[in-house]
């Protein structure tokens, strides 16, 4: 009996070792993409440089059409700057490649003077990549409201 239940903690513990590695794993993999992006960013020559949005997507992704196209759309009628940069991930995989993209839609997020802000990976509601572009952390500043597309109360641009 008491064989089984430290085989068990062995199996549980080594399972978490696993998971706790291969999270460790991706966000260094994360931070490498975001600091060699940063580094490629061509710096403000003094001019207006406009916030963008790098958008990879690809022709048979329906979260794309359905979701982030739309969000993305929202927030461009919000922040009429806003420049978007339209990818196919697939035709494009040497720049998809260079921002880590696995899976489609990927979104990074530059603030008004060119600065890498954020990688998406995943569907980005419009409220958070609103709150991106304004350089707050949706995580901590925005709560549920982060979680939909209301971009009722944001300041505008």
């Amino acid at each position: 009996m008491i064989e089984r239940a430290l085989l068990a903690l062995v199996f549980v513990a080594s399972f978490a070792a696993v998971i706790a590695i291969a999270r460790a794993w991706l966000r260094r993999r994360d931070r490498r993409i975001v600091e060699r992006l940063r580094a490629g960013t061509p710096p403000g020559d003094g001019g207006e440089v406009t916030p963008r949005i790098v958008y990879f997507t690809t022709e048979t992704c329906v979260v794309c059409r359905v979701q982030q196209e739309p969000a993305i759309e929202r927030l461009r009628e919000r922040v009429p700057a806003l420049r978007v940069e339209r990818h196919d991930a697939v035709a494009e995989g040497v720049l998809a490649h260079e921002y880590g993209v696995l899976s489609v839609p990927t979104t990074a997020v530059y603030a008004r003077d060119g600065e890498l802000v954020a990688v998406n990976r995943g569907y980005a509601p419009a409220a958070v990549l609103l709150a991106q572009l304004e350089g707050l952390d949706p995580m901590l500043d925005g709560g549920a409201a982060m979680a939909s597309d209301a971009l009722d109360g944001a300041t505008n641009h």
